[in-house]
């Protein structure tokens, strides 16, 4: 009877998974969707209705603007939606004070804080064209909570898939390091998520152009400090790089991969966004951009937690039955 529970749970385990990964995987696509969403000027395209479009369940005769934003909406539920389900199967599978079971919780929520800020920007008309003070701070927290969102999301599915959690008690110096890189790679987020808001409000005609309104006396200060954005992204993409380096000597093969993955995106990183730049930010690049900076943050993790718990063995898939 015993193993008949064990081998439902081990299986039910391995389900979760799979769809912790999946979720994680979908959700980076919803950030994606709205990047995208924000380059096209689309953030208004459903009018200030919320969560209505255009005062409709499903808009008729719907513009461009209009489907993009729609298609973000529905694709944000849906996330919600698996999210939810990730919750409650970890409820089940899990027990109370569970790592999983904690990240999922975490997950969750950060995600319901998501929603009420995309809710915000729409609410307030903090979208399309509009500059205000207001845009200005939500949209960095908004890529804040985004990131963590998604480390929650990419720790829940990293313990689910059967990889130990970190030993105690844990190294002080490797915690600061992994620490320090982690917040460099959130503060460049934060700088990137000001730099693209420039480039939608204030789009370049060409790289010349823009560096010349950059230094224009009567320049609004979200043009005047676009500039800092490369040069903070290198230096700090660097000094996460050296981090690294220096904490990979003694550790498994595994970890020393997952590092050398995260050193080689940051190198394509940096030739990316210098393509964006020279091309004046087009929807593409900016794309593309996103994309790798995301899983930058996502393998960062996984070298971070795979250091932390590298001294344990891999966890049996059943530690208690629920």
């Amino acid at each position: 009877m015993l193993r008949s529970v064990q081998g439902t749970l081990i299986s039910g385990r391995r389900k979760f998974g799979a769809l912790a990964w999946s979720v994680l995987i979908f959700n980076v696509l919803v950030v994606l969707g709205g990047a995208i969403v924000r380059a096209t000027g689309s953030g208004d395209g459903c009018g200030e209705s919320w969560p209505l479009c255009t005062d409709r369940i499903i808009p008729t005769n719907p513009g461009v603007e209009t489907v993009i934003e729609f298609s973000h909406r529905i694709t944000s539920a849906l996330a919600v939606l698996g999210v939810i389900a990730m919750f409650v199967f970890a409820r089940r599978l899990y027990e109370k004070g569970h790592r999983v079971r904690n990240a999922a919780a975490a997950s969750l929520a950060l995600l319901l804080f998501e929603s009420l800020l995309g809710a915000l920007l729409i609410v307030f008309s903090w979208v399309d064209q509009d500059a205000s003070i207001g845009r200005m701070i939500v949209v960095p927290v908004h890529l804040l909570n985004t990131y963590i969102l998604v480390g929650a999301l990419t720790l829940t599915a990293w313990w689910s898939s059967g990889n130990p959690g970190p030993t105690k008690p844990i190294d002080p110096r490797v915690k600061r390091s992994l620490i320090l890189g982690a917040l460099g790679i959130l503060f460049i987020g934060a700088i990137g998520a000001l730099n693209a808001l420039a480039d939608s409000l204030y789009p370049a005609e060409s790289f010349l152009s823009g560096v010349t309104e950059e230094f224009s006396a009567g320049a609004p200060w979200l043009l005047q400090i676009r500039i800092f954005h490369p040069i903070i992204a290198i230096a700090v993409g660097l000094g996460v790089a050296y981090l690294i380096m220096r904490l990979t000597p003694t550790a498994t093969s595994r970890t020393k991969r997952l590092g050398a993955v995260v050193g080689g995106l940051i190198v394509i990183q940096f030739f990316v966004g210098l393509i964006n730049v020279m091309l004046a930010a087009p929807l593409e690049t900016q794309v593309i951009h996103l994309a790798i900076a995301d899983t930058i943050w996502i393998i960062y993790l996984m070298f971070g937690a795979s250091l932390l718990g590298e001294r344990t063995p891999a966890e049996h898939p059943v530690e208690q039955v629920v």
